[in-house]
């Protein structure tokens, strides 16, 4: 049973969850405080203008080592509540040891599944895996930098994932590149920095064939396909400068922005 609302002491600052250098694995180290903070503040600006309410569950797939975390518990209210996934178990533990064991409605889950980068020694493929959690028991799904190292069946599983756990008018706001007439013009050349010449099937391109999942992007007919086929309707897409364009929207990043909702 939680604790009356006036027996409940004040909730920790952004300095007091996040977690020092020094105790961040080496896949973390690119998130220092400063970046922890102006990082995690455009994911959550961004969330609120796509229809993040205070008292959403929130899932935070490839949440790495906490920084939507630590923007939202400033955010969320008392029925609010956060959970992030994530492949790398140094990457969970941290999280956990100091920003959920600080929070009473977060908390970081590991997902012991194969990454090339993260967790080589799982058996269980992407494709094949489950979240651990129920039907319809999130309001707000969100990740950052996942579907960009997935290859295409991975994609679709992961979507099929999203729509399944999604409450009915439950949305998601995902981060892709996406190719199109457009992006792929401009990507083309060699010199390109986003060249990618290694064909994925018909729907994705990487820019290394031997390890496919340190770059990904996907034809944009795919992505809405895979979508439609997870009970995902997109509400909107914000095409990013990735590709050397202008940005479409507001928004954080260079990356493109699919947002979506289960009807």
């Amino acid at each position: 049973m939680r604790s009356p609302r006036w027996l409940r002491t004040r909730k920790p600052t952004a300095e007091e969850l996040i977690p020092p250098r020094k105790a961040l694995p080496k896949e973390a180290r690119y998130a220092k405080m400063r970046d922890f903070r102006q990082a995690g503040v455009r994911f959550l600006d961004t969330a609120k203008a796509k229809g993040l309410e205070p008292h959403d569950r929130v899932l935070d797939l490839g949440s790495g080592p906490g920084r939507f975390a630590v923007a939202l518990a400033g955010f969320l209210d008392d029925d609010g509540s956060y959970v992030g996934l994530d492949t790398s178990k140094p990457v969970i533990d941290v999280g956990n040891e100091w920003i959920a064991s600080k929070l009473p409605n977060f908390e970081f889950v590991w997902a012991d599944v194969f990454n090339a980068s993260y967790n080589r020694k799982a058996s269980e493929k992407a494709a094949a895996y489950r979240f651990p959690f129920d039907d319809a028991s999130f309001d707000f799904v969100f990740s950052n930098s996942l579907f960009t190292h997935l290859v295409p069946d991975d994609a679709s599983s992961y979507l099929h994932e999203i729509g399944r756990v999604l409450k009915d008018g439950g949305r998601t706001l995902n981060t892709i590149f996406l190719l199109n007439e457009q992006s792929v013009g401009a990507i083309e050349g060699e010199d390109s920095r986003h060249y990618a010449p290694h064909p994925l099937g018909d729907v994705a391109r990487a820019k290394r064939a031997d390890r496919p999942e340190a770059w990904i992007a996907f034809d944009e007919a795919f992505v809405r396909d895979a979508h439609a086929q997870a009970d995902l309707q997109i509400e909107e897409i914000r095409y990013g400068s990735w590709s050397g364009r202008e940005p479409t929207g507001p928004g954080f990043g260079t990356k493109d922005i699919i947002v979506a909702t289960k009807p």
